[in-house]
């Protein structure tokens, strides 16, 4: 990568007239129309580029950026992983440097999310559970000049900040629509909850859009997304006495604890259920009993865009939320 050294020792001039010429700060400082255009030429042919670290130091920022995650997903999906090698590749990107903070409680997270972050970094990205509880804090210090961004599992349609985070309405749709297309009419879903019901939303507009009922006797509850939680709801799913031939779960935990319960009562292979997780985690590559079909949580593109969004907030620039498409990876669960 070419420096302001190099393309001073190429022009025969200081390498502090370059950096003046470079960035319109002349000042005082007189250079002829030759030297100037000579300058701008060389370093246009050697695809000059400004450090990121050296232009936030002078411009009074400290080329951190703060990443406070609380994390998702069930044990051994790796999203928060995902998430956190995605942001740090994206910060080295930038030349920035991450202040990571990890949390597992509402208090910790609250706790850490105060006004001396102003004098620390020079922009948050707010990952993982959302905290509306956080909102009117986190305004107030966007602004004193803090650039905030979100990548949470949260209300699409609630604006507090710009925020990056999967479609979870069609991620279930997908799955849905998968099994419908194979032949599945029976097809039953474990749902987590009210508190977020897009998944749920995405199994019945596919089953709407695709010409078939949804009959609410397939729906059954599930306590968390883990595996025991899978593995619950599939009992309650087979003492029920319905027929089902199709089962969208709102994550792989939740899919193979569904099939531990099946191998466990001895059902044979052929009388397995089409079934389908969400996050397309190690969980549904590896330790699935049969391969499971899943769809993408995208945490690597959300980490990317939040970062992305920060850098474009220094700036000044406008940036807006985003909604990130899933993608469908098809295995041996769904396979006739």
């Amino acid at each position: 990568m070419s420096s302001l050294k190099s393309i001073a020792a190429d022009i025969g001039v200081s390498h502090v007239l370059v950096s003046r010429v470079l960035n319109n700060r002349m000042g005082t400082t007189r250079v002829s129309e030759k030297t100037r255009e000579a300058i701008l030429r060389r370093a246009q042919e050697l695809d000059y580029q400004p450090n990121p670290l050296a232009l936030a130091l002078k411009q009074g920022r400290r080329g951190v950026i703060g990443l406070f995650v609380h994390g998702v997903g069930a044990p051994g999906s790796d999203l928060n992983v995902d998430f956190i090698l995605s942001a740090t590749q994206k910060a080295s990107d930038m030349r920035m440097n991450l202040w990571l903070q990890f949390f597992e409680h509402d208090d910790e997270f609250i706790s850490a999310c105060n006004s001396k972050l102003l004098r620390k970094i020079d922009g948050l990205i707010v990952a993982g559970i959302s905290h509306p509880q956080l909102t009117k804090k986190l305004n107030e210090m966007e602004s004193q000049g803090l650039p905030v961004v979100s990548a949470c599992h949260k209300d699409p349609e609630v604006r507090d900040f710009v925020n990056f985070q999967v479609d979870a309405t069609a991620q279930c749709y997908l799955t849905t629509a998968h099994l419908i297309e194979i032949g599945c009419r029976r097809i039953a879903h474990f749902n987590v909850g009210a508190s977020w019901p897009f998944r749920q939303q995405g199994y019945e507009k596919a089953h709407l859009e695709m010409g078939l009922l949804v009959d609410k006797r397939l729906i059954f509850p599930s306590k968390n997304y883990n595996a025991k939680a899978g593995y619950e709801s599939m009992a309650l799913l087979v003492e029920s006495g319905e027929t089902f031939d199709g089962l969208v779960a709102q994550s792989d935990a939740q899919a193979v604890g569904a099939l531990h319960y099946l191998l466990e009562r001895g059902w044979p292979r052929e009388r397995w259920p089409k079934i389908t997780g969400v996050d397309n985690s190690p969980i549904a590559q590896f330790y699935s009993p049969v391969p499971l079909t899943s769809v993408t949580a995208e945490m690597a593109t959300c980490a990317r865009l939040a970062l992305g969004a920060l850098e474009q907030k220094f700036k000044r620039e406008p940036v807006e939320s985003h909604l990130v498409p899933p993608q469908l990876v098809i295995r041996q669960s769904t396979v006739p």
